[in-house]
């Protein structure tokens, strides 16, 4: 039978995702995941440099071929797509609106996996009477209603993650004793005559007591470990973000083993985990060999170029603070108060923990994660190059800390319960004001997120995929590399066209290496003017340049470009003066969020569409 709370997760992921329009994240979302399952299936799309064979050093070493000029993405997650396109593409299907919806189906389930691995989780670590608190705080999450239906890879990696350490042998829960104290005193005489009835408090189900008692113990989540390092290994191979954690937790296993069962049983788990990691392994190399026909390890090119040789930092780079400062306050909002009570009391050892932290329960797997997140957490912020999103597969255990804190002043109401939101609260474990903030303070942010902000940059290719603008013939996009879909979203098999890249430099001189993006930004007026309809290039890369030298049907910038000014021979001009000299008008302006929380400067101003006149 379908568990219960997987199905109230879906249902609301549902209601939070599809009712919206699909609004603009990260270009991973789109470039990493749906190009390249569009590029396999359909035969058109564009592939990034991390799909392609990176330059080879002439040492031609077995670890230079496979590694360092390997590719740095594999087909694991984008696999998983290119199923849901060939059956549109079977069935006739891919020309209609699926061709879009599809992949936004497949972000709510893995989305509503994840909340329910989120509940089975909290059981393990704080015992079954936690769970529904897990995951009324998983599914009221702001960074996990805007993140995990996208098919950014750090979604599979999360919901991976947090399967795995549901099976993981984590040490012993000891159930709570019960307790007649956090029964909350009721003026019904008929409730009164109901509690005397009650031969043994055992009777009581935890769901209403809010205790778990040794009767009622039940094993939501039970330990597998071949399961756990095959899911583990499975997310490492999307992304290896998760690494630490798993060599922290894998090193404290075999410590707790040998200490209990000693030498042969530690080589034991050893040997189980190796057996499970390599078969995984060569798995994940096989999927990416028959989709590819070469042998490459993504997961090691991946480690080698951007944290080895720090490619990564030349998207921009980050302090070691960051994710202290930034990552966790964006993700835990708002429940940052009873978060780090709960965390501290589970990290710092009790000897030494003010007297309230003292109070709150802590469990030993509750400390052992504390631990390992702890380790994490440091070892990725010694990264040059992080994102907000790097530790989302974290978030779910994060979620948990908060629950003792959250519960801690919560008495239940055994009978008696009349009103819907007391009902929910009772399910929750939660009093009014962390219950009513939790559920209130993201719907603001949520609904801006989700019908505003990046809304264009999706909504400007389903208009010209609609045909609203007139026949697409090509298409021409001078904005910040990657801002919007490509032929994902458009599937347009005869369009012709091509945007601004901003490719890092891998095997050239990183001191002269400029982008497209660069280029044009530099000198918009004198590109518009000299330059194009060709992409903007150095003057060597000219010769392999394809782009057909007629002027694309349709272009594509956002409204900050437009209003750039130059002085060339001592006439000013604009870029939209420009555009409109090259026989252009504007046929479409998209409002695309407030400019002050654009990540870019070059992304404000809204979206707009020009079309060259006939």
């Amino acid at each position: 039978m379908i568990p219960k709370a997987f199905i109230l997760a879906l249902l609301i992921r549902t209601l939070l995702t599809l009712p919206f329009p699909q609004t603009y994240f990260q270009p991973d979302e789109f470039y990493q995941a749906l190009e390249p399952a569009h590029n396999y299936v359909f035969g058109y799309g564009y592939l990034t440099w991390e799909w392609r064979d990176l330059p080879t050093p002439l040492t031609g070493s077995w670890w230079d071929l496979y590694v360092v000029g390997g590719r740095m993405r594999g087909w694991i997650w984008p696999g998983v797509f290119v199923g849901v396109y060939r059956v549109l593409q079977i069935t006739g299907l891919d020309k209609t609106e699926l061709i879009v919806i599809s992949p936004r189906l497949i972000g709510i389930l893995v989305a509503a996996l994840t909340d329910y691995h989120t509940y089975k989780l909290a059981s393990k670590l704080l015992g079954p009477g936690a769970s529904s608190s897990a995951l009324f705080l998983s599914l009221t999450s702001l960074f996990n209603a805007h993140l995990l239906p996208r098919s950014l890879s750090t979604s599979p990696e999360t919901l991976l993650t947090t399967m795995a350490l549901c099976y993981f042998p984590l040490p012993s829960l000891i159930p709570p004793k019960p307790s007649s104290d956090n029964l909350k005193p009721t003026a019904f005489e008929k409730d009164k005559k109901q509690i005397r009835t009650l031969q043994n408090q055992a009777k009581l189900d935890y769901i209403a007591m809010d205790r778990d008692v040794p009767s009622l113990y039940r094993v939501i989540c039970t330990d597998n470990l071949p399961l756990s390092i095959i899911l583990a290994t499975t997310a490492l191979c999307i992304r290896p973000t998760t690494i630490s954690l798993w060599m922290f937790l894998g090193i404290d296993l075999v410590i707790r083993t040998l200490r209990s069962s000693g030498i042969i049983a530690s080589l034991r788990v050893i040997a189980i985990a190796a057996i499970s990691f390599i078969a995984t392994f060569a798995a994940s190399t096989y999927i990416d060999y028959h989709f590819t026909g070469r042998l490459y390890f993504p997961a090691l090119t991946f480690i080698h170029h951007n944290i080895i040789r720090n490619v990564s930092s030349f998207y921009g780079s980050t302090n070691h603070l960051y994710h202290l400062t930034q990552s966790i306050p964006i993700m835990l909002f708002p429940i940052w108060l009873w978060w780090i009570q709960g965390f501290l009391a589970s990290l710092i050892p009790s000897s030494i923990l003010p007297a309230r932290l003292r109070q709150l329960h802590s469990s030993e797997p509750s400390r052992l994660m504390a631990r390992a997140v702890t380790f994490s957490i440091g070892i990725l912020s010694f990264s040059p190059h992080s994102e907000w999103r790097f530790l989302h597969p974290l978030l779910p255990t994060l979620l948990i800390f908060a629950i003792p804190s959250l519960t801690a002043s919560y008495r239940p109401t055994v009978f008696g319960i009349y009103r819907l939101s007391d009902s929910i609260r009772q399910y929750t474990r939660l009093t009014k004001i962390p219950f009513y903030l939790m559920l209130l303070a993201p719907i603001v942010p949520f609904l801006y997120l989700n019908l505003f902000h990046g809304k264009a940059q999706v909504e400007v290719i389903n208009v010209l995929r609609g045909g609203q603008l007139g026949e697409v013939g090509s298409l021409v996009a001078l904005t910040p590399c990657h801002s919007i879909p490509w032929q994902s979203h458009l599937h347009l098999k005869d369009m012709e066209g091509w945007f601004l890249t901003c490719e890092p430099p891998i095997g050239i001189n990183s001191e002269t290496h400029r982008t497209q993006q660069s280029f044009f930004y530099q000198s918009p007026v004198s590109y518009l003017q000299e330059v194009f309809p060709y992409p903007p290039a150095q003057l060597h890369e000219i010769a392999n340049l394809t782009a057909s030298p007629a002027k694309p049907t349709h272009l594509v910038l956002f409204g900050e470009a437009l209003n750039r000014m130059e002085t060339i021979k001592g006439v000013s001009s604009s870029v939209s003066d420009e555009l409109v000299h090259l026989g252009y008008e504007r046929v479409w302006y998209g409002w695309n969020g407030l400019d002050l929380l654009q990540d870019e400067e070059e992304r404000k101003g809204g979206l707009t569409v020009w079309r060259l006149i006939t």
